[in-house]
């Protein structure tokens, strides 16, 4: 378009502003005292305007402010809940590497990448496998004691049966009467149950429970846990002892596969 032409088509605009510009510096201009009046209530609008203008436009500069102040405050929290887990997982792998060195065993260590709970089986999975020369039946402790053994093996990957599934037996001593008995699930949370001891034998509460080491599975002496309370049953031959595990198993994220134990890979 035409500097003329829109000129022509922008006629009626152009004149409304000229005119509001005249009638502005003639209002401006005139001493009268109305005029003075209107003057001031020009300004004092115009000044109420602008004051306005100003607020909203720092509150939204405060608003993008707090909002990168959000970002950077989300930002360092994942930073410092990183790092954090970084520190606890450091002081893990120390713990477990000052056992492994202590062991007389030969050991793998196993992380925890997987779980399976349910009525029947209480497993876990571990990211070692043949590669790394663990097999079936091969035993799984942690630093505070027996957690259960390899039931099946992959070229890279384990799955393992804690001593909570209802299918685990071990057996076990007495650490300080040498008294045998066999270690299983008490069917409900984390507690065991050690049965075939006969009434009246010399077992009190705060006993260690250690496997025997007759079994071709898992060496002796590896702690099971502590007896937490004896009862006699009415009707049978034997005592009801519960144990309660050694091993935290609600807090298992490593593990160890105990390689140099004469085993039984059947």
């Amino acid at each position: 378009m035409l500097p003329n032409e829109l000129l022509l088509h922008r006629r009626d605009f152009i004149t409304f502003f000229c005119g509001v510009l005249v009638s502005v510096v003639l209002i401006f201009s005139n001493n009268n005292s109305q005029i003075q009046n209107v003057r001031a209530w020009t300004v004092e609008g115009f000044g109420f305007f602008l004051n306005k203008v100003t607020a909203l436009r720092g509150y939204y500069q405060l608003r993008e402010k707090n909002l990168w102040l959000n970002e950077q405050n989300a930002n360092l929290m994942l930073e410092n809940s990183r790092l954090r887990e970084a520190a606890f997982e450091n002081d893990r792998l120390k713990n477990l590497l000052n056992f492994k060195s202590r062991s007389k065993f030969d050991l793998v260590i196993g992380k925890i990448i997987g779980h399976s709970q349910d009525s029947f089986i209480n497993s876990v999975i571990l990211d070692v496998g043949k590669n790394e020369g663990v097999y079936k039946n091969m035993a799984v402790v942690t630093a505070q004691g027996l957690a259960g053994k390899i039931f099946s093996v992959s070229e890279n990957k384990a799955i393992a049966y804690l001593l909570l599934d209802r299918n685990f037996r071990v057996g076990v001593i007495d650490q300080r009467t040498r008294i045998p008995g066999i270690i299983r699930w008490f069917k409900t949370g984390s507690e065991l149950v050690l049965g075939e001891v006969p009434k009246r034998s010399d077992v009190k509460v705060g006993d260690k429970i250690v496997t025997s080491g007759i079994s071709r599975i898992f060496p002796g002496g590896l702690t099971i846990g502590e007896i937490k309370s004896i009862s006699d049953e009415k009707l049978g031959m034997f005592m009801n002892i519960v144990v309660e595990p050694a091993v935290d198993f609600s807090r298992l994220e490593e593990v160890f596969v105990v390689k140099s134990h004469n085993i039984d890979l059947n």
